[in-house]
């Protein structure tokens, strides 16, 4: 990992898989060899914010396991493990080798076991994987071990004498990072001890003055005894600063982990402004801050003041000389005057500390303070701003994952109990609490008596665990609950009335929907007014976008739920909740069909946590209107994205419901979905059930009406009765462009479906131009994929190359995860065939980056498209590696079309091996499969197969009257497959004209007579 993720097998081969999903797989198993990662866990490192399933996992690790060995990925309880010594993998050596270096009382030996560490790495940690969640946090962790590590080889360089040695380390480390102060110091060392002082100076100076520039900051101490060093040719430690008459802020005792950027940032705000707020929710690190952002400072502690009486003494303690300071109890108003003649001119920093709970005392002290005291500068802490003129603002957010960790094993070990850097559960950890200090430390001090797994699995009642605070700090801060009480406490009533209410949203939401769900509370009718104060006491967060998004931290949501359970207002608060989804997705369902599609699919997807919630929150309490109308509303939503088994899960669920109180044209259109899913899988019964029962629901419903209760009966009638009339009837005189669109498609399918390829074709442009008009860019890729088979069919491939493309702009357009994995594969196909492998690789490369398990079976078409290039490429053991890796679920969707092109390959991968025979036996399965699909394409292409196998046994007439049935039931022969085309030249065509001629179950018969058999074995099956 301590470069590109790679691996090599004992003799040296690199088995990496290829793939940034497969290699941050490996790499994030890596992190923690021999030790369980649990599928959860990896899902978020791998997919973050994207929706992803268990399943997209399992085939994750399937792939892996075909890469690296079964034996090295172990399916464990709760999770995955790579059963790896820790000895094998690179960074732990290079850990080890330092933790060595640094015990080592021997420099010579110190430095070669640095110098083992270094040799281990290859170029940045993790380079090709940083984009994945948690690649880019880990990869800041090693790549520090090794900064830390060069300038440790090169200290040791120069106590052993050998200062030139680090000079070119240190150098190219600096260039890396111009602004690491330690190795300018270091390098400086080096070239002064090689005779060179005036680079060694040029080094000094050329950091500092990007310090000024780039942060605006002053070197730290570590600089400045370096150019001491070099000045003086010696070692002298650094001066102690001047004493002061005023209060000194407390010494911190614990490290300042992951804020140097905000440090920097509240420095430059001080040099252009004389206020400057802190403000965040409580446990931010906000106080923390103002000490190492404002070092030297007069630091005035307001939070255990009572009133804003006591503000100006406290402050006069803080900033005055002793004879001011030593006098009893002062007024309010001599306090002010005695303070504002303390400061005077004086060139002075103050910082004011908490004031929320006195916001109003301490605006308007500082007010007169900067008024009066032209030289004075104020630093202040509050979770709301002072409200002062010239105030700037500086908010204290969440830290870094990478620091957040860094944060709680620190504190771990201060307990004793630090568990290992990579432990899988502290991420987690940090990210259910916000990122927030505080509550990492008090997960922290935890682990006194729990795991780091066990606090994890605790959080849910977060607080009652985080309740181990200092006993020294504030009592505010000595517990996860008492932090938020004190926010909480300092509310208007509406204000808590509102942040209770906004608990019931799953994530952040508009003004709009808070409007709608939450009700304006208090003399204002606008809640907007209330959401305000709320953002500006830090309670909740402003998130900018179009529109902004409003969000509470995850730990003050499950407070103020807490709150919502105990008001009495839950069940309205989410009866709102559901009826602002409804009406969301119904407003959003017929503009999914239109030009602002993709509008209306981001507002869907940026409300999808609040649309589930609401869908969840239905079925669990039978509210069975409210889930058929999401359902309803979002069905389309979820076939445009590609998220079938989303829908799937859905409706099954829905389905169970009691549905007497659902509207009948809801009813029906979730019973039409039903049987659409009925269909694909191929339970004819039951789907034409299903369509019957909506089709008389529907009758019911007056029109205008949704576009599928007008498909329903037509649909059905094509299909079960093999009558189209009622779809000819639509396609043509329908008022709606998009149902008429929809019509031909479906006709294109069935024209498909019984070998009319030339009617297809008149249909599919059809229907394109309809889409193309309406502006539905899910239509178009569906019409533009089918012309690109034809035109694959046909041998036109730059005609269908061109298709293929505007079909995968068009699913990156739409994020259709079930699509655009498919459309690659089939360009990458296309590819194959012509002959450019690298082009197909390419292609495939990126599906494998996209594809998610799906029930209309895209990992295992991709694993088919790649085995088909291995056979095209001469590699029959990877081929028939992949095929073999296969395993098709009984009852999936279209599960007898995949099995046939499963077999079909597999066959065509023991042709060209040199074993007809078994072969045989494989396209007699394919056979077999094709004819339960019933699918006129699918038939054709397995009785393509059987030609090739018919010539390489020499049996050129049976070849021939393969081919025949191949055209019969597909409508053409595949001029796009060099193999068939090859055949054509020596087939008799009367033959060829004959078999064609032949009934559909006849033309079975004859394919499995080629294949040796004229029936289908007994209690056989296709998968």
């Amino acid at each position: 990992m301590l470069g590109p993720v790679a691996a090599w097998d004992p003799s040296g081969a690199d088995v990496a898989p290829a793939g940034l999903r497969l290699r941050g797989l490996l790499a994030r198993l890596a992190l923690a060899p021999g030790r369980t990662v649990t599928a959860q866990t990896l899902v978020d490192d791998l997919w973050g914010d994207e929706p992803a399933s268990a399943n997209a996992l399992q085939a994750l690790v399937s792939r892996l396991r075909r890469a690296l060995g079964p034996e090295l990925v172990a399916t464990v309880p709760g999770g995955y493990r790579l059963e790896l010594p820790a000895a094998e993998i690179d960074a732990v050596r290079a850990d080890r080798r330092l933790a060595e270096a640094d015990a080592e009382p021997d420099p010579q030996t110190a430095r070669e076991l640095v110098g083992q560490a270094l040799a281990l790495w290859r170029g940045p940690a993790l380079a090709d994987v940083r984009r994945l969640p948690f690649a880019q946090a880990a990869a800041d962790r090693l790549d520090e071990k090794r900064a830390a590590a060069v300038e440790r080889a090169a200290g040791l360089d120069l106590r052993l004498g050998a200062p030139a040695a680090g000079i070119d380390p240190l150098s190219a480390l600096l260039e890396e990072h111009p602004l690491r102060e330690s190795a300018a110091a270091a390098l400086a060392r080096a070239l002064h001890a090689t005779g060179r002082q005036a680079d060694a100076l040029a080094v000094l100076d050329r950091t500092r003055s990007l310090l000024a520039d780039e942060l605006g900051v002053d070197p730290g101490p570590e600089l400045g005894a370096a150019r001491m060093d070099v000045l003086r040719g010696e070692s002298r430690p650094a001066p102690r600063p001047p004493s002061t008459v005023r209060a000194a802020a407390p010494v911190p005792l614990t490290s300042f982990v992951g804020r140097a950027a905000d440090v920097a940032r509240v420095r430059e705000l001080l040099t252009t402004a004389r206020l400057v707020t802190l403000v965040g929710p409580g446990g931010a690190g906000k106080t923390r801050l103002a000490r190492e952002g404002a070092p030297g400072a007069a630091f005035a502690e307001l939070a255990p003041l009572g009133g804003g009486e006591q503000i100006a003494p406290t402050v006069l303690a803080a900033v005055g000389s002793p004879e001011l300071v030593l006098q009893q109890e002062p007024k309010q108003e001599d306090a002010v005057e005695r303070l504002v003649a303390a400061i005077g001119r004086r060139s002075l920093t103050l910082v004011l500390d908490n004031c929320e709970h006195l916001v109003e005392a301490a605006a308007r002290l500082a007010s007169t303070l900067l008024q009066r005291c032209p030289a004075l500068r104020i630093l202040a802490t509050s979770r709301e701003p002072l409200g002062v003129p010239g105030e700037r603002l500086h908010a204290v957010g969440a830290l870094n994952p990478a620091a957040a960790a860094q944060l709680f094993l620190d504190r771990g070990a201060a307990v004793g109990r630090a568990p290992a850097a990579d432990d899988p559960a502290i991420p987690e950890i940090c990210r259910r609490l916000d990122g927030q200090p505080l509550p990492i430390e008090l997960a922290a001090a935890r682990l006194r008596m729990l795991t780091s797994s066990e606090i994890l699995a605790r959080l849910d009642d977060r607080f009652r665990l985080l309740t181990s605070g200092a006993r020294t700090v504030l009592p505010r801060h000595q517990t996860l609950r008492a932090v938020v009480d004190w926010s909480w406490d300092l509310l208007e009533e509406p204000e808590r009335t509102l942040a209770r209410r906004l608990a019931v949203f799953a994530g952040g939401a508009t003004a709009e929907a808070i409007d709608q769900v939450c009700e304006a509370t208090g003399p204002s009718p606008d809640v907007f007014d209330t959401l305000a104060a709320l953002v500006d006491k830090s309670l909740v967060v402003a998130v900018p976008g179009e529109p902004t998004r409003y969000r509470m931290l995850e730990t003050i949501r499950e407070y103020a739920r807490e709150r919502l359970r105990a008001s009495g207002e839950e069940a309205a608060t989410r009866a709102r909740h559901a009826a602002w989804a409804v009406a969301l997705v119904e407003r959003a369902e017929p503009e999914l069909r239109g030009r602002d599609q993709l509008r209306w699919l981001g507002v869907l997807r940026a409300e999808a946590g609040d649309i589930t919630a609401a869908l969840r929150r239905a079925v669990d309490t039978g509210d069975a209107s409210t889930a058929y109308r999401l359902v309803a509303g979002m069905y389309w939503a979820w076939l445009v994205r590609g998220a079938t088994e989303e829908s799937m899960a859905w409706v099954q669920a829905v389905g169970e419901l009691p549905d007497a109180d659902v509207p009948p044209d809801v009813l029906a259109r979730v019973i039409a979905f039903r049987g659409v899913q009925a269909l694909g899988r191929g339970r004819m019964a039951d789907a034409f059930a299903l369509a019957e029962r909506a089709t008389t629901l529907a009758a019911d419903v007056p029109p205008p009406r949704h576009p599928v209760l007008d498909l329903t009966g037509p649909v059905t009638a094509a299909f079960e009765a093999h009558e189209e009339g009622l779809l000819r009837e639509i396609s043509t005189t329908h008022p709606d462009p998009w149902l008429r669109a929809f019509c031909l498609q479906i006709r294109a399918t069935l024209a498909e479906n019984e070998g009319l390829i030339e009617l297809e074709r008149e249909l599919v442009r059809a229907a394109h131009t309809l889409f193309t008009q309406v502006g539905d860019r899910f239509g178009l890729g569906m019409t533009l994929t089918t012309l690109g088979e034809l035109e694959a069919l046909a041998g036109n491939a730059a005609a269908a190359a061109s298709a293929f493309e505007e079909a995968i702009a068009l699913a990156t357009e739409l994020a259709n995860d079930d699509d655009l994995p498919q459309f690659l594969v089939r360009r990458g196909g296309l590819a194959a065939r012509s002959g450019d492998h690298a082009l197909a690789r390419k292609l495939y490369t990126e599906a494998v980056e996209r594809i998610e398990v799906s029930e209309f079976g895209a990992p295992e078409l991709l694993q088919v498209a790649l085995a088909e290039l291995d056979r095209f490429e001469g590699d029959l053991v990877s081929a028939r590696a992949r095929l073999a890796d296969i395993d098709l679920v009984p009852g999936g969707l279209a599960i007898a079309q995949r099995t046939a092109h499963l077999f079909l390959q597999r066959g065509l991968v023991e042709l060209a091996a040199g074993d007809p025979d078994r072969a045989a036996e494989l396209l007699r399965s394919a056979v077999d499969a094709a004819d339960e699909s019933r699918d006129g394409p699918v038939v054709g292409a397995v009785a393509e197969a059987v030609a090739q196998l018919a010539a390489a046994r020499g049996d050129v007439d049976g070849s021939a009257r393969a081919v025949g049935v191949a055209e019969a039931r597909r409508g053409a022969v595949d001029l796009g497959d060099p193999a068939v085309v090859a055949l054509l030249p020596g087939l008799d065509a009367t033959l060829r004209r004959e078999a064609a001629g032949l009934p559909a179950q006849d033309g079975i018969a004859l394919l499995r007579s080629a294949c040796g058999t004229g029936t289908p074995r007994a209690g056989r099956t296709p998968a």
